[in-house]
């Protein structure tokens, strides 16, 4: 919600940095762990973020139903749901209210159909190979979620007692669960029980993940683990949620850099900066959520071929798909959308423009879901002369090599390449580069000690299969 986790994120980092030794003893010990282990699906997924107001025509589950295909040419491989709840009516923000005001746990909001019509949509999904997973809202409900009349103390209250929202945020249409009752806590699991073993879904993006205790969400994967493998994605960055809790936190440090480097502001070697204090602090094998938008990024930062530019928008989306990591796609980019969705309103996608995004996205996660390089494979920095400008490395998994080039300026650039630190990667002395994706020579035999020439245009890149 908003960025007012990231900043939560930024405090906790900060703290880090000037903690005394104990607590940098206790960090350097969460990065020495490894991360808890995923299923293979959740290690290789795509996500798509759908929000359903704006989706289809119809704005509910039917309408996303009847487009499943598309989804499954694109080649995502999970959907996540935003909230599908009933939204609250009391203190609303907009004309329908915010998504992540939830009058009703158990049940759908009538605005996108029945029970039902749900059921339809997650076996539809199931019978295209899609996982699908839902928002959880665990931090907070609607003013007339019928808990606040039933169980007022099951909420944050000031000390005339009042319940209050969530503090330290504008988030007045909401108020803010307690976590120091453990009633809350059974309450919750209920809920997240009910959607995984009576309904069938595949799991959680959880709001605000970092404002609930890390208790909980440990206790609460533990029981899930016992119904069935779950994806599980916090809206945090902590890299204690990946020890047993969380499966992908997300990647807020890309995506809050990447702007100056594509703006000329700072040169591209600030991502490797960006790389190493995660191998740093998380534990190894922690799988981070690449994004260049969100539905909150959209909503209130920019549209994502408005803050990077149409072409920049191409760039930075090959270097979040090839990257480590879990690339997410937010509805609309495969168009390129201009719109910001307002989350309070309907404002519908325009679906009959931007087909070189579609064929853009299209081959690129094709390429991603048939190489096991780039989902998974060994993340080798080898640079070009122009580091400022060219974001270029390897990804290896046995004879699966891909080698990328990413220009984030707005500027042509010519650079050149001296392969021998590739081939010793590849543990080869000559090799055939063939270019799978992107812009740039067809194919390059390259020898131990050449140095290639290689021109970008603005924006441009280029993958190679090394052969």
């Amino acid at each position: 919600m908003k960025h007012f986790i990231y900043l939560l994120s930024v405090l906790i980092a900060v703290f880090f940095v000037g903690c005394d030794t104990d607590r940098r003893e206790i960090v350097e010990d969460i990065a020495r762990q490894p991360a808890r282990k995923s299923e293979d699906w959740v290690k290789d997924a795509i996500i798509y973020e759908v929000f359903l107001r704006s989706f289809s025509p119809e704005g509910n589950f039917a309408g996303l139903e009847k487009r499943l295909p598309e989804l499954k040419e694109l080649g995502v491989t999970v959907i996540w749901l935003m909230p599908i709840h009933p939204v609250g009516e009391k203190n609303k923000k907009g004309t329908l209210g915010s998504p992540y005001s939830v009058r009703d746990y158990f049940d759908v909001n009538p605005e996108f159909g029945t029970m039902d019509d749900f059921k339809s949509l997650l076996d539809a999904a199931h019978d295209h190979g899609f996982k699908l997973i839902i928002d959880l809202i665990a931090n907070h409900s609607a003013w007339d979620n019928p808990l606040i009349e039933q169980h007022p103390d099951w909420y944050v209250q000031d000390d005339e007692g009042n319940i209050i929202y969530p503090e330290g945020t504008d988030w007045w249409d909401v108020a803010d669960l307690n976590y120091e009752n453990p009633e809350v806590w059974e309450y919750m699991k209920e809920v997240m029980r009910f959607w995984v073993e009576d309904i069938g879904i595949d799991g959680y993006r959880c709001d605000v993940s970092e404002m609930v205790p890390i208790e909980f969400w440990e206790e609460a994967r533990e029981m899930l683990d016992d119904i069935k493998p779950v994806m599980m994605l916090s809206e945090g960055a902590m890299p204690e949620h990946h020890l047993k809790a969380f499966d992908i936190t997300y990647s807020w440090n890309i995506y809050h850099n990447i702007l100056d480097i594509v703006k000329g502001n700072d040169p591209v070697t600030v991502i490797d900066d960006i790389l190493e204090q995660e191998a740093k602090r998380y534990p190894s094998g922690s799988l981070r959520m690449r994004f260049k938008s969100n539905h909150d990024e959209n909503a209130w930062d920019a549209p994502a071929v408005e803050k990077w530019g149409p072409r920049g928008a191409k760039a930075v989306g090959v270097l979040v798909t090839t990257i480590p990591g879990v690339p997410l796609l937010y509805n609309g980019d495969e168009v390129g959308n201009p719109k910001r969705l307002d989350l309070f309103e309907r404002i519908p996608i325009d679906w009959s423009r931007g087909n070189e995004y579609r064929a853009f996205y299209t081959e690129l996660f094709s390429l991603y879901n048939n190489s096991n390089a780039l989902r998974r494979g060994n993340f080798l920095r080898v640079e070009t002369d122009k580091t400022d400008a060219i974001f270029s490395f390897v990804r290896i998994s046995e004879n699966d090599r891909k080698l990328v080039f990413i220009n984030l300026k707005e500027e042509e650039v010519s650079c050149t390449y001296s392969v021998n630190s590739l081939l010793d990667a590849a543990g080869v002395q000559s090799a055939t580069l063939r270019k799978v994706f992107g812009t740039g020579n067809e194919i390059v035999d390259i020898e131990y000690d050449d140095v290639i020439s290689l021109t970008f245009p603005e924006y441009g890149f280029a993958i190679y299969d090394l052969q």
